[in-house]
């Protein structure tokens, strides 16, 4: 998939980087200790991504689980996100296991090559319930009627609006009732080409962003069974066309052509809704000065529902460490780790009492309101769940890019995408 000689190389280099981590974790797994022998250690090798603020928030969290479980050392390996799951992969394919892996939208491509240790047993043995948290949370990381991972951070597709926009065009903010109809005509109205604002950003191919609407409108990806694709039903291209309008007949949402070189429209002021993650809450604390905005659900359709996004901690099969393990994925999971996730301020803590909690909802005092994405979290559905996800994911990409980019029909694009996705479902059911 990487065309280019810098990307490759780039990978190279990468996978020389993970396969030296994972030498070096398969080398305290034979000792199963470190330290001196008056001080042994178990020692639980530990992979996630992200940048800086990721790598302090998982060290912050060690230090407390340090406290705690002074047996035990964990050992935390820093991959980066591009490639990362390719990486991870095939470190387990090729017999290297960690102990404790960080996934997200992948998971369903592990757990169906049945590379993850069932955690259902552990969470019986230590009283762990499920009902603890939200159940989208945990519905996305169990496979089979098995729990094959711990949720650690849940988000959900929100809306952040301009206030300033909204006041000076006389449109009441919207609520946790607002319609798509509500949306529409108040993008319409928002709207100044001569000013170059638009009312809406948040139309593309990223599947939660299209499914945010296709789910409001009745429809979905493939059916309740998940052995047909179905987003070539009428509801789910009623969405799709309402996305589409957006851009070429209303002119409400700006094409890539719209948007000058260096510029973010939603934090320049020219953007009165935005539908997207959770991410921008602590990006428009940051960097937003010059206008007031607001956070509230995405509007409602046939129904409430908006796109569950998250990752987790799992525990490969491969794992020489497994109780050990466990302890660091509930540790991580459980109230201690959640605490110290809410304090940020950004995306849901999965643990509900955490999330409900004035740790979380008031970190920022009374200037965003946080119980909007905790309310959407709580009626947000799940991506589909099949090995087979990330091969589906990659073509919805180009079969639904040019129906945004090009003007291309709806429901000619969906003609054509349909035989390629049942014959992936079907793979995919033939497989168990």
């Amino acid at each position: 998939m990487m065309k280019s000689f810098k990307k490759i190389l780039t990978a190279l280099t990468l996978s020389a980087t993970l396969l030296a981590a994972g030498c070096s974790s398969d080398s305290a797994k034979t000792s199963g200790s470190s330290g001196s022998d008056g001080d042994k250690k178990e020692t639980v090798s530990f992979t996630y991504w992200g940048g800086d603020f990721d790598k302090k928030r998982m060290e912050a969290i060690r230090t407390e689980f340090n406290k705690e479980n002074p047996d035990i050392d964990v050992k935390l390996i820093q991959i980066p996100s591009d490639g990362y799951d390719q990486k991870l992969l095939t470190s387990m394919a090729g017999g290297s296991s960690y102990d404790v892996v960080q996934l997200a939208e992948a998971f369903n491509t592990y757990a169906g090559k049945g590379t993850l240790e069932d955690l259902t047993p552990y969470m019986e043995k230590d009283g762990v319930s499920k009902d603890d948290y939200f159940s989208a949370g945990m519905e996305a990381y169990t496979y089979d009627d098995k729990v094959m991972a711990m949720p650690m951070r849940l988000g959900a597709m929100i809306m952040l609006y301009n206030k300033d926009l909204f006041d000076k065009n006389g449109i009441p903010y919207p609520t946790d009732k607002w319609t798509w109809e509500d949306f529409h005509n108040a993008a319409l109205k928002i709207t100044n080409k001569k000013d170059g604002v638009f009312g809406v950003q948040g139309v593309g191919t990223w599947w939660a962003n299209y499914m945010a609407y296709v789910e409001s409108f009745g429809g979905s990806l493939m059916t309740e069974d998940h052995t047909k694709f179905n987003l070539d039903s009428p509801e789910s291209i009623k969405g799709l066309q309402f996305m589409q309008d957006l851009i070429y007949k209303d002119k409400a949402a700006p094409l890539a052509s719209d948007i000058p070189k260096g510029v973010d429209l939603w934090t320049s002021g020219k953007i009165g809704m935005l539908v997207d993650g959770p991410w921008h809450i602590l990006s428009a604390i940051a960097n937003i000065k010059d206008f007031k905005w607001e956070v509230a659900p995405i509007p409602t359709g046939e129904k409430f529902t908006t796109p569950l996004f998250s990752n987790a901690f799992a525990i490969p099969k491969g794992s020489e460490h497994k109780d050990a393990a466990w302890k660091v994925v509930k540790f991580w999971t459980g109230e201690v780790g959640q605490t110290i996730l809410a304090k940020e301020g950004g995306e849901v803590p999965p643990l509900k009492s955490v999330a409900n909690s004035d740790v979380y909802l008031k970190v920022h005092g009374d200037a965003v309101n946080l119980q909007a994405l905790v309310t959407s979290v709580d009626g947000a559905f799940v991506p589909p769940i099949t090995s087979k996800w990330g091969e589906i994911n990659k073509l919805a990409d180009t079969y639904l890019a040019p129906i945004f980019s090009e003007n291309a029909d709806v429901e000619k694009q969906l003609k054509d995408m349909k035989p390629q996705v049942d014959k992936m479902l079907t793979e995919a059911q033939q497989a168990k």
